[in-house]
């Protein structure tokens, strides 16, 4: 058995949506960077995020990382169309927690529980939403309307309260890597934003957006025109006061 394996231990969430289909859900708990799953491993099985954040990511054929996806507590995914995953999927932050359940066991389930079938499908469209929004903010033709649409998203999927500071799970390689920008063009897009009084730092990745009007015209703004995506070496740009440099995963 492998370690990989052998990590998951049975258990169910304490409070879920999802019904019966916690009677037969395992547990693990993942420290940062760790795979939860990998590009190419057989799909047998469902995930849902109980604590912490996950990214979906790929390799291009260049070595490039392409991140698709942030994965907040509540979010389902692993249920890929075919019988290999597409992506990979690592934790974020160290002590996230993942539910797993039998993909078999799940769709029987489904198709003899309404209630059930119909919650898979409202994670599910949340799943596509996502990605169509990523496909929106990915068309943005300058830097800072590309961050500002990101940090828009983020503030309405990782905060509960309108105006409350958002606490980033994900380090600035993260944005540059889901953005397809270079790093430090979203370091200098954060700077200007914070310069405009449009965005606020409070502390190592927590961002306040102070007026968030200005924040969804920023793709109308000047300032950084190009988008560019490769990854210098030793950039130690940073995304706020105090923030430790994060390189990430290859």
């Amino acid at each position: 058995m492998s370690d990989h394996t052998r990590k998951w231990k049975p258990g169910s969430a304490a409070e879920s949506t999802l019904g019966a289909l916690e009677n037969f859900s395992t547990i693990a708990r993942f420290q940062r960077a760790e795979p939860i799953y990998r590009n190419g491993e057989a799909a047998e099985y469902w995930y849902r995020i109980l604590a912490g954040a996950g990214r979906k990511c790929a390799l291009t054929y260049d070595g490039t990382r392409q991140i698709v996806d942030f994965l907040r507590p509540g979010d389902l995914f692993g249920y890929d169309a075919h019988d290999t995953h597409s992506f990979s999927v690592e934790a974020l932050v160290s002590g996230t927690v993942v539910a797993r359940y039998c993909r078999l066991k799940a769709e029987k389930l489904a198709d003899s529980d309404p209630l059930i079938a119909r919650r898979v499908r409202e994670l599910a469209f949340e799943s596509v939403g996502r990605v169509q929004a990523r496909m929106l903010i990915l068309g943005r033709s300058t830097a800072l309307g590309r961050v500002g649409s990101f940090l828009l998203e983020t503030a309405d999927r990782f905060t509960s309260e309108s105006g409350s500071p958002v606490a980033l799970p994900m380090s600035r390689y993260d944005i540059a890597d889901y953005l397809s920008m270079a790093v430090e063009t979203v370091s200098r897009a954060l700077t200007i934003l914070r310069e405009r009084g449009i965005i606020q730092f409070e502390g190592v990745r927590c961002v306040r957006i102070c007026d968030r009007d200005s924040l969804k015209k920023a793709n109308e703004a000047t300032g950084i025109e190009s988008v560019t995506r490769p990854v210098p070496i030793g950039d130690h740009t940073t995304l706020g006061p105090g923030s430790i440099p994060d390189r990430p995963s290859r």
